[in-house]
């Protein structure tokens, strides 16, 4: 048999191939579960960071699971015979014709990848393609910044959602679960087709994928959540659709937040949807990041929260992302390496920032923005913890006044845990370090002193902060007034970061 082209399109002429195929998946349980027992990982994606001669050791015993496990997971060919038994009682041609294998002489091997992932089954590039003549309309599959936005992500009941940049349409997908209609915009016309042949094949009808430039595709419509993990590397390059987002600087993020607003949906209560992108952003010299992103957000009509994870001088940030994509190319790195420091000079580009956005739309009153690390790690979904970090930020500005909070009764987060260090003396035990920390979510943690952690204790949603604050007083022999500006300094950062919750 000739070798399926590269380029084939990823379809089915008949559409019941796909209950075909998704009964062959099935039948071989090529699910999350049954691969990551065969292969003793923790989750299929773990698949790509094991050593290929061990992963063909645990797939040899010939099986169909075995056998598409080394297809579409390990990416080595099978023989033509074990590829006709695993895809029974479909046909290889049958596969070979929707794109999802090729064949040459008596080997077959996989045109794309497909990750079984948190129930659902996911078609993207194989790396390969970033390597052929057709590398700018790559499709990325499940990465780090995917996850990280999904783990993110505000899962409310949405009647309407967007999923913009979708790639292989994985965040789309997920959204689907709590959302009356999903669509999902890619400008790539390749990861829109992979997108919407993940759709027929997960059996998604409230999905529906176009093509088209950021928010062209979705004019007029109003959306009650926005997900958008755009092309947001800042480079000098327009190589790949999935990674350059072909303007200027951070210019891609600066356009969604400019032009976002008018597609969220406003309530009655005057707080509407909201809008999370996970993207990059310039340091400028002479510049400070924080105050410079305060201004994307005048007169937006939304509250903002910027969550920074992590930093990189440029220089830095521009090896990270050659070596992603150039990783054969070592002869032309010092000459692309260049060529983007030059860049990073000509825009006064410093380092790179990236994270994630969080807007939500908001009428009545002047709107808030929010700037801050994020928590050095997440526990479990955190989307619940942005949401209450966004009526956290409500109620300090519902209390900004300080007589007004201390007017207020508080509680600790029922996700709130005191751990103590102690260290050993001729007294016995010595506590020489008290450290208050969330046990899901956002995981935020910080060092708290006796005095202030006993005050925690007391914030039972039984007595005022102004109460509290006069029995510290009296404990510490000092004035209440004398403690009141670092104590509601405390009080704010602990309400901030969900340790401290209004009693109602």
């Amino acid at each position: 048999m000739s070798q399926t082209s590269d380029t084939h399109p990823l379809k089915f002429d008949d559409p019941d191939d796909f209950d075909r195929l998704r009964d062959v998946l099935a039948r071989a349980d090529y699910t999350d579960r049954g691969v990551t027992e065969l292969l003793d990982v923790k989750d299929a994606r773990a698949i790509s960071g094991c050593d290929v001669d061990i992963l063909r050791r645990r797939t040899a015993g010939g099986t169909p699971l075995e056998t598409l496990v080394r297809l579409f997971l390990v990416g080595v060919s099978v023989d033509v015979a074990a590829a006709r038994r695993a895809v029974e009682p479909m046909t290889l041609e049958d596969w070979t014709a929707a794109g999802l294998l090729q064949v040459q002489d008596d080997a077959v091997r996989s045109a794309v990848q497909l990750l079984p992932f948190q129930g659902l089954l996911i078609a993207f590039d194989r790396p390969q393609h970033l390597q052929s003549q057709q590398k700018e309309d790559y499709v990325m599959g499940i990465g780090s910044s995917t996850l990280t936005l999904a783990n993110l992500t505000v899962r409310r009941p949405a009647q309407a959602a967007l999923d913009l940049g979708t790639g292989c349409g994985l965040l789309a997908f997920l959204a689907a679960r709590h959302s009356e209609q999903v669509v999902a915009v890619d400008c790539n016309a390749r990861a829109v087709e992979m997108a919407a042949f993940n759709v027929r094949l997960n059996n998604l009808p409230n999905v529906d994928c176009r093509v088209g430039d950021l928010f062209a595709p979705v004019a007029g419509q109003q959306f009650d959540l926005v997900v958008s993990n755009p092309p947001f590397v800042i480079s000098p390059e327009r190589r790949y659709i999935y990674r350059d987002g072909g303007m200027h600087g951070d210019g891609i993020t600066r356009r969604i937040v400019d032009e976002v607003p008018q597609l969220l949906r406003d309530d009655e209560a005057g707080k509407g949807g909201y809008c999370q992108i996970l993207c990059n952003w310039a340091h400028i010299e002479g510049e400070d990041w924080q105050q410079r992103l305060a201004g994307w957000f005048e007169r937006t009509g939304c509250d903002a929260w910027v969550m920074r994870t992590d930093t990189l001088d440029a220089p830095d940030y521009a090896v990270k992302w050659i070596r992603h994509t150039e990783r054969e190319d070592t002869e032309g790195f010092a000459e692309r390496l260049d060529e983007w420091t030059a860049y990073y000079r000509q825009e006064r580009i410093e380092a790179v920032s990236g994270g994630l956005i969080t807007m939500r739309r908001r009428s009545g009153g002047a709107n808030w923005f929010r700037a801050d690390d994020g928590p050095e790690k997440m526990l479990g979904p955190a989307g619940e913890g942005i949401a209450e970090g966004f009526e956290l930020r409500d109620f300090l500005e519902d209390n900004h006044d300080d007589n007004a909070l201390l007017g207020r009764q508080l509680r600790v987060s029922p996700d709130a845990r005191l751990r103590q260090a102690f260290e050993p003396s001729q007294e016995g035990w010595l506590p020489i370090e008290s450290q208050l920390e969330l046990s899901r979510g956002l995981v935020y943690s910080g060092a708290v002193d006796p005095y202030m952690a006993q005050l925690i204790a007391r914030c039972n949603g039984q007595h005022r902060l102004g109460e509290l604050l006069v029995e510290l007083a009296r404990s510490a022999g000092k004035e209440p007034s004398e403690l009141a500006p670092t104590l509601l300094d405390v009080v704010r950062r602990l309400i901030e970061r969900g340790f401290l919750l209004p009693s109602s």
